[in-house]
């Protein structure tokens, strides 16, 4: 099961922002609820920027493991076998 990014059920704060009057103005003329737009909005940049991050980790991590085995070769060289594909095998 995969961990969520964020507390789903959180309690709900009150916060103040900055908006274009007009653009407000017409959102509510069209009855948009701005709170969960914005809400919306602010759930994608924080996803995005919490899967960057991990990107970001998980490429590091993969350039300190290519470079431990380039210094010291494989931890384990006979398990490489079980991940190798069989020379005979035509789907390889």
């Amino acid at each position: 099961m995969r961990t969520p990014f964020y507390d789903h059920n959180a309690k709900r704060k009150t916060v103040s922002v900055t908006l274009n009057a007009d653009l407000v103005a017409r959102s509510a003329a069209h009855g948009i609820n701005i709170s969960r737009i914005a809400e919306a909005a602010l759930i994608t940049a924080f996803e995005t920027a919490e899967k960057d991050k991990i990107r970001a980790e998980l490429k590091e991590d993969a350039a300190w493991v290519a470079g431990f085995v380039a210094k010291h070769g494989y931890p384990f060289p006979e398990s490489m076998a079980m991940f190798m594909p069989d020379e005979d095998d035509d789907a390889a």
